[in-house]
């Protein structure tokens, strides 16, 4: 079961949405229903309390399947996003037994997917996958600063290699939430600085490599015949 990527402020602000949902929902039908209201408070009462109490649960569910990629959304429920296809270069401080220098750059794509309650994470390298195991975005409510913190773990088989790889990403959630960058750790161990740019929100049917690459080229193209 995918466990739940909440922090205990995104728990409190769902509650007082869903209070305020089934609030609204109730003075509306008392609204609606004035003059039966004065001939029959108690039925009117009852028959509105009913049906205010099973907006919350509708509001839960709808939630936990609905993508987060509504900034409209985002704003009232105050939970960034995070979600889409991200793009860009990994520096990894590894070096091969026959090299004096570290690595050039790696391209490196994230596939991120999030409702309200659930964050999963996918990398892509030209190499190797890898997936998150535990995630949560952090936003510090003094400073508003978002951190996406992760678990990760990837399979490598390169070369022979035959071993699993676990570790710990940090990166912080900035240019108008278009952009993460910060660093990752390994049990190998290694380690090394992410950056990504957001590509699209829309990442339904990303998962290899050449699907990011080839979704990343699109949007580049249009972005240079939009400026053209």
């Amino acid at each position: 079961m995918m466990p739940v990527s909440l922090t205990y402020a995104d728990l409190v602000r769902l509650i007082r949405v869903s209070i305020g949902a089934a609030l609204l929902v109730a003075i509306g039908i008392m609204f609606l229903r004035w003059s039966e209201l004065q001939e029959a408070p108690l039925k009117v009462l009852l028959q509105t309390a009913s049906t205010a109490i099973g907006i919350p649960p509708l509001l839960v569910l709808a939630f936990s399947k609905l993508n987060w990629t509504r900034s409209w959304l985002s704003w009232l429920l105050g939970r960034r996003m995070v979600h889409g296809l991200w793009w860009g270069e990994l520096f990894t401080d590894f070096k091969s037994a026959d090299a004096a220098n570290p690595m050039d750059p790696i391209q490196i794509a994230f596939v991120i997917k999030q409702t309200y309650f659930f964050l999963t994470i996918q990398s892509y390298t030209s190499m190797q996958p890898a997936h998150s195991t535990l995630e949560t975005l952090v936003v510090d409510p003094r400073s508003a600063r978002a951190q996406l913190k992760y678990v990760f773990e990837m399979q490598r088989l390169h070369l022979g290699e035959n071993k699993i790889t676990t570790g710990f990403g940090d990166l912080r959630l900035t240019t108008g939430d278009s952009r993460l960058e910060g660093y990752y750790w390994t049990n190998s161990p290694t380690g090394g600085r992410v950056e990504l740019d957001l590509v699209t929100r829309d990442c339904a049917g990303i998962d290899s490599f050449a699907d990011a690459r080839r979704v990343r080229d699109e949007h580049q193209d249009r972005s240079l015949v939009v400026a053209g």
